[in-house]
């Protein structure tokens, strides 16, 4: 047992976690810019609605499937290597997205874009371990990192809406270009370590995983989708995808228990901090994932703000996850991570049964000041989440550690898109057409039951009275609709927050980076430095007996 003490940053260190910033903060300014250029782009490129949906999802689809495959290779390239790799094709993409002169161009461009997304988060949060062995520095990174992806998620609208004032939709994908080269001038700023590969890449492994998660987000995001937008077509058809997926999953999980060196180490969800925290990030992320989706449209009709008024309002929340996120490294100074994840948990339960009972009721001030309630109460779950989810495995694997997270997130989404999303639009269209509606054509009613703004858009066209009457069911019921889906997330985190407090009570952080997997309580055991690197591209890993690296490198 060694109890020498880990060696604390230095400036080139922090300078390269600066640059490590801008990755994550383009891909997540993406995600977000990309919901106010969609109608432009459609009315440039005049895409289907199927087409329409896959701007969205190709690249996420990609990034999911591939992130895990990314975070093996890249102990195996190089995590710096990767990463700019990554960021070279993000730039291209961009490029080629920005005068995309067809649907299918930009869907091809937005699919590469995703395949390069899954490059960052693995490489980063790998190079992370390298950079940062104390462990409160390494808290304080990992908060600076990801709140760099919240603080993209927050600029990409009000962005969006600048750009698109001044110049053509190709503009929010341009931006990209400048920022990955500069990402590739400063690459001799991140370390460049790799670790010494262990066997070939088990190529059966990936397509297992890729196939597996395709399948399942595939289905449950096309079952959403069908769900939400009243379409006559059966749903059943795309439950197939969903079970095939499952079963090539638990073909993937079984093929990983017997490799001697697997993509992913099953072993880790052995160690209560990293199936906890990731079980958490999954929960949260179905409790809430679509719930702004839902909230915004609120904000738009019944409440009839404007998009900007809309936007700068959705702005405060996020900007509250950003602060809160940050402070995580300060909070767990007086309190164990438990509690302030656990506790974020029940306060955003709270939060969130407070909105769903004010819907109706309350103004959008009302509304708004929940909402970033909330969003301040999750912000250290994500923060102190991914830090014990990447800490609990040894340092050749924390990309492997970290691609899980995004694994667990992508899953998050598509499943609270898929339920959220569904139960939503049943709750709405039932409420809509159980308000006894009489004198307008059948059409308009079922054009009006696949969304609230839809009622918006027919409402205009029908005689004062009945309009009145369409609006006063539709609000009504869509007022209905999100009291429901806040509701369900209310009940969901209540005892996943304490499941957390109980699970994790012995965690602490500065007992996890040691490159074993654990974090419990244990006053007695150091802390291994993580190894040197140079600016100038060089990293070498001070000698040690084998003993010392066979028990570095156990999981």
């Amino acid at each position: 047992m060694s109890t020498e003490a880990p060696q604390r940053a230095t400036w080139r260190e922090w300078l390269a976690l600066a640059v490590m910033t801008l990755p994550l903060l383009m891909a997540a300014t993406d995600m977000s810019v990309l919901f106010i250029a969609l109608p432009a782009i459609a009315a440039d490129l005049s895409p289907g609605s199927t087409q329409l949906l896959w701007f969205l999802h190709a690249g996420e689809f990609l990034a999911v499937s591939l992130v895990l495959t990314m975070g093996w290779l890249g102990a195996r390239t190089g995590r710096r290597r990767l990463l700019m790799a990554g960021v070279a094709v993000y730039g291209l993409a961009s490029l080629g997205a920005a005068f995309a002169p067809t649907p299918e161009v930009l869907i091809a461009m937005r699919a590469l874009m995703g395949t390069a997304a899954a490059t960052m988060t693995p490489s980063i949060l790998g190079m992370l371990r390298v950079l940062f062995a104390d462990a409160r520095q390494f808290s304080v990174a990992v908060a600076v990192v990801m709140s760099a992806f919240s603080g993209g998620m927050a600029l990409g609208p009000p962005l969006g809406g600048i750009l698109l004032e001044y110049f053509p939709w190709g503009a929010v994908f341009l931006i990209n270009v400048p920022v990955a080269v500069l990402l590739l001038l400063s690459a001799p700023l991140l370390p460049g370590h790799r670790e010494k590969a262990e066997g070939s890449v088990d190529v059966l492994s990936v397509l297992l995983s890729m196939a597996a998660i395709i399948g399942v987000i595939f289905g449950l995001q096309e079952i959403a989708d069908r769900s939400s937008s009243g379409s006559d077509g059966p749903v059943w058809p795309y439950l197939l995808p969903v079970a095939v997926g499952l079963v090539l999953g638990a073909l993937f999980v079984r093929r990983q228990l017997r490799l001697p060196e697997p993509l992913m180490d099953m072993r880790l969800f052995a160690v209560p901090a990293f199936a906890v925290s990731l079980g958490a990030m999954l929960m949260m992320l179905l409790a809430y994932g679509g719930a702004d989706m839902l909230l915004v449209q609120y904000f738009q009709t019944a409440l009839g703000l404007s998009p900007a008024e809309t936007g700068a309002l959705m702005v405060v929340p996020a900007l509250a996850s950003i602060v809160s996120g940050m402070a995580a490294p300060l909070l767990t100074r007086w309190m164990r991570p438990s509690v302030a994840m656990g506790g974020g948990l029940l306060v955003a339960s709270a939060a969130g049964g407070a909105l769903a009972l004010m819907a109706g009721q309350a103004g959008a001030p009302a509304l708004i000041t929940a909402a970033t309630v909330m969003a301040a109460a999750l912000g250290p779950l994500f923060t102190l989440g991914v830090n014990l989810i990447v800490v609990s495995a040894p340092v050749r694997k924390a990309g492997s550690a970290a691609a899980m997270s995004d694994v667990a997130g992508g899953f998050g989404g598509a499943l609270s898109m898929a339920f959220l999303g569904s139960m939503a639009a049943v709750v709405y269209r039932r409420g809509l057409h159980g308000a006894g509606l009489e004198g307008i054509p059948g059409p308009a009613l079922e054009e009006a039951g696949e969304s609230v703004g839809g009622a918006v858009g027919v409402a205009e066209h029908l005689p004062a009275d009945q309009a009145g009457q369409l609006l006063d069911a539709a609000f009504g019921s869509f007022t209905t609709a999100i009291q429901t889906g806040y509701g369900f997330g209310a009940l969901l985190l209540a005892p996943v927050g304490v499941a957390v407090l109980w699970l994790l009570r012995h965690t602490r952080l500065d007992a996890t980076q040691d490159g074993e997997p654990g974090g419990e309580e244990d006053p007695g055991e150091g802390r291994r430095p993580a190894e040197d690197w140079s600016p100038e591209g060089g990293a070498a890993a001070p000698e040690r007996s084998p003993a010392a690296a066979g028990d570095r490198d156990r999981p």
